[in-house]
């Protein structure tokens, strides 16, 4: 049977007229987007950066940043760290137009509301702790909240301390870092992770700590999503960090910078080596 409607001339003009500014504002945002660049920035030792405890931002780079938005650029905050521990110390100094949190697990707009998500498995999350680390310092993160786990250390930031592991299972959890005494244990437990069959969590060394996520998960992934998104081609791309979770990042563009005081690990991966944020932004600004 065919299903004939009898749509008045002037409804099907309104109709074509409709689509066809939506084609023109679509072309012309993409259009307008490449006349722009966008920066994704690691957090700590990137632009937060901590002493005696106390942690503090460079106002060179604060004021760097603000100068590249002004000008229609994007700047992407894009962290290890859980969504609530990124806006936390940002209040009041940056605003970014996008966060990445939880390496790659989380992409959010200004307003934390999510655009893509790759949320890891309690089950693959447990395994891990009870034939590796059932005694380590352990944080968890959903997309509100940080818990922990046999943990001593006071944090100046919001965090829920408990007693089991087990209180989350009903709760959607965005990624875990294991907190070691120092670099060498870090690099063993993520070594014994990769030749594991635990396949479902791929671990990120960030110093003494061990970030968690989903196996589809990375710095590098999440920025080629969000770039795919916004219609930013890869010249327009930057990118910078100084530790080695941020190597993903580094590699998913022609333009990934660290600093020079970083790993040669890491170096290997840049394009070339600045001494702070700033710096780089007044490379890309000219």
């Amino acid at each position: 049977m065919v299903l004939c409607l009898n749509i008045p001339s002037h409804a099907i003009a309104l109709i074509t007229l409709a689509s066809r500014i939506m084609q023109q504002d679509d072309q012309f945002s993409r259009e307008n987007m490449k006349q722009k660049n966008i920066l994704f920035t690691d957090m700590d030792g990137t632009i937060l950066f901590s002493d005696n405890g106390k942690t503090y931002f460079k106002e060179s780079d604060l004021d760097a940043i603000k100068e590249f938005q002004q000008r229609g650029n994007l700047i992407v905050i894009n962290s290890g760290r859980a969504l609530p521990w990124i806006v936390a110390p940002l209040e009041g100094y940056l605003l970014p137009d996008y966060m990445i949190a939880g390496t790659g697990s989380i992409i959010a707009d200004s307003h934390q509301q999510i655009l893509h998500e790759e949320p890891v498995s309690f089950t693959a999350i447990k395994k891990i702790i009870n034939e590796y680390a059932s005694d380590i310092p352990l944080t968890v993160h959903t997309k509100d909240n940080i818990f922990s786990c046999n943990q001593k250390k006071q944090y100046s930031l919001p965090i829920t301390p408990i007693s089991s592991i087990d209180l989350l299972k009903t709760e959607k959890l965005y990624g875990m870092s294991f907190h070691f005494k120092d670099n060498k244990s870090a690099k063993a437990f993520a070594d014994w992770l990769e030749k594991s069959d635990h396949q479902e969590v791929r671990a990120f060394v960030n110093i003494q700590d061990v970030d968690m996520a989903w196996r589809d998960c990375s710095k590098g992934n999440a920025m080629n999503i969000l770039c795919q998104k916004l219609g930013f081609m890869h010249e327009q791309v930057y990118a910078i960090g100084d530790a080695e979770n941020d190597i993903d990042m580094l590699r998913a563009t022609k333009h990934g910078y660290t600093f020079h005081h970083s790993p040669a690990t890491v170096k290997q991966y840049a394009e070339g080596c600045v001494k702070s944020v700033s710096e780089l932004i007044d490379k890309i600004l000219g």
